[in-house]
């Protein structure tokens, strides 16, 4: 079973208390915490703070690292809407909006499903500071869908 699904699964299944993504290591090394669910809604409410290293040289977050962070929030929003189905995914298109600067610091990055189909599924998150402010970056997502979990 997928890493990151089986994490959903146990915080589905427990407290829903915010824990760290342990799951995955890119996850762990941003500092990736899993903060909300709704599998309803398929919607997922992810907490980064990357290390200073993945910033470049104006001392703002990488482009790369933005877009990874939103990845996460589609992909984690994506495993909540298929809890209870045995479907897995994989992101086969990624439109990311870099709308303004990211300095250092903690961020929340929100995940939704927009349409889960038959053999697609449609995501959209966004990146904002946990401090307040806008929103730095946008991305939407497809993710075809494959039997197995």
């Amino acid at each position: 079973m997928n890493t990151d699904r089986a994490l959903v699964l146990e915080f589905l299944e427990g407290d829903r208390k915010p824990a760290p993504i342990a799951s995955n290591p890119l996850a762990r090394d941003l500092g990736g915490e899993l903060l909300e669910l709704d599998t309803e809604a398929g919607t997922a409410l992810l907490a980064f703070t990357p290390p200073q290293r993945f910033s470049q040289g104006a001392g703002v977050l990488q482009g790369g690292i933005i877009a990874t962070l939103l990845d996460f929030a589609m992909a984690f929003a994506a495993h909540a809407a298929l809890a209870a189905r045995e479907r897995a995914f994989a992101t086969a298109n990624l439109s990311v909006s870099l709308l303004r600067p990211a300095p250092s610091g903690r961020y929340l990055a929100r995940g939704r499903v927009l349409r889960a189909g038959r053999t697609l599924l449609f995501a959209d998150a966004t990146l904002a500071p946990d401090s307040g402010g806008g929103t730095v970056a946008t991305a939407t997502g497809v993710l075809p869908l494959v039997d197995g979990g």
